[in-house]
């Protein structure tokens, strides 16, 4: 007979959110308060290709995720040699169009 009181197993994954003012792709951290990250604004900052990691990071999603939606072509990327990058100002121009209302917050936070 199963024991009911038996605790259920859980993912080993840890889910302990990375602040949004804590990602920084450039030598030059700008230090923000956590409400004024800007996902435009950290795109333009970024420093070549990213990899699946940063763009989980940057969308607060799992890396599986990201690659489902590359695969699913639901978000533009890159294969090169096997590997699935991201070119940051395609990123930023897509998530522009997908939600303006970023980028009227990311030309206010830049002006501010």
């Amino acid at each position: 007979m199963r024991n009911a009181t038996r605790p259920r197993h859980t993912s080993a994954q840890s889910t302990a959110q990375v602040p949004n003012n804590a990602i920084s792709f450039s030598e030059n951290p700008r230090p923000d308060a956590p409400e004024m990250f800007n996902i435009l604004l950290a795109l333009e900052s970024a420093r070549g290709l990213l990899s699946v990691r940063d763009v989980a990071r940057l969308l607060g999603k799992s890396i599986f995720t990201v690659y489902r939606l590359a695969e699913q072509r639901k978000i533009p990327s890159l294969v090169i040699g096997g590997s699935r990058c991201f070119d940051p100002s395609v990123l930023a121009l897509w998530l522009s169009k997908k939600e303006p209302t970023l980028a009227t917050a990311a030309r206010r936070l830049k002006t501010a």
